[in-house]
């Protein structure tokens, strides 16, 4: 029991390690997308993000003009078969809905009227 108790918790905290040591990536939006309460138009943006505070963490998207917009997301972490982006229409309205880096996923807390 306490060697699964140990793995357990080696696994955890490799799992964080890996997270804060790989903190950006560069992604491409083919489409133009809403993120939080930002318009995202279609091009190149690198997203950093900080350690994570429990499961949560803020994501800082910074444009190809160099501007910068940060956006809340829950990070589940561990190693992803692919790295890309995840959107959703709402009302006509492409809205950016998760990020996949090699490391881990994140999860975009956006505010849509209407969906729970």
């Amino acid at each position: 029991m306490k060697r699964l108790l140990g793995l357990v918790l080696t696994g955890i905290l490799f799992s964080a390690t890996v997270i804060t040591a790989q903190s950006s990536q560069t992604f491409y939006l083919a489409t133009a997308v809403r993120a939080g309460s930002a318009e995202l138009p279609r091009g190149i943006y690198e997203v950093t993000w900080s350690a994570p505070s429990k499961s949560r963490v803020t994501l800082t998207i910074k444009t190809e003009d160099e501007k910068t917009i940060k956006v809340l997301a829950r990070v589940i972490g561990g190693r992803q078969d692919h790295t890309g982006v995840v959107t959703s229409v709402v009302d006509g309205v492409s809205y950016l809905k998760e990020l996949h880096t090699s490391y881990a996923k994140f999860i975009l807390q956006n505010r849509i009227k209407g969906v729970k």
